[in-house]
């Protein structure tokens, strides 16, 4: 049982993660800043970042699955992962617009990945699958395995492909994976309240 609930969460947070951050705006932050710089430079500052943030979300999802009993960490996240569903749907997100700035590109990039994934859905993301599986490493290797896919993909043939996934796709791919891992927290976290 235990080795299940370790490839739940390392799967549970790598799917939510790949699907989540395809066409997000640091996606295509990374996409921008690598059509017109190193792409190594842009992938590796992107990546950093993700770390960073990935690490910090993590670490509260671990601190919150200290304070809350587990079924009501499984209602809370299961209803937050349809909440983020339905969020995503009526969201109306554009591309962010990317300028030029003094600073190193690794430096630039750093910051804006940083700033923009800062309590973005897959940061919440991760706390809540942190806080249910009690799995942070799986959750963090997890998220980071579909964070290098997403932004590997940008920095290095993106720019050809990306573009031609229509939004409403992405939109409608998205929410569905959210939903879909709402239900089942939500139908797992059940048996704490039988």
């Amino acid at each position: 049982m235990y080795n299940n609930e370790i490839l739940a969460a390392f799967f549970a947070s790598f799917i939510t993660v790949l699907i989540a951050e395809l066409g997000d705006k640091t996606q295509f932050i990374t996409l921008t800043l690598s059509s017109r710089n190193s792409p190594y430079r842009v992938f590796g500052a992107a990546i950093a970042a993700l770390s960073v943030i990935t690490a910090m979300a993590v670490l509260l999802g671990s601190f919150i699955s200290d304070l809350i009993p587990p079924g009501y960490i499984a209602l809370i996240s299961g209803f937050f992962f349809i909440l983020m569903g339905l969020y995503t749907l009526l969201k109306k997100e554009r591309p962010p617009h990317v300028k030029p700035s003094g600073y190193s590109i690794f430096t630039q990039t750093f910051s804006m990945v940083f700033v923009g994934e800062f309590g973005d859905k897959t940061q919440l993301a991760a706390i809540a699958l942190t806080a249910f599986y009690q799995e942070p490493l799986m959750v963090f290797l997890g998220s980071m395995a579909a964070q290098v896919i997403n932004h590997g993909f940008a920095a290095f043939i993106g720019g050809k492909y990306l573009k031609r996934i229509p939004d409403i796709y992405l939109k409608v791919i998205t929410t569905a994976v959210f939903f879909l891992f709402g239900i089942i927290i939500l139908w797992g976290g059940k048996t704490y309240f039988l």
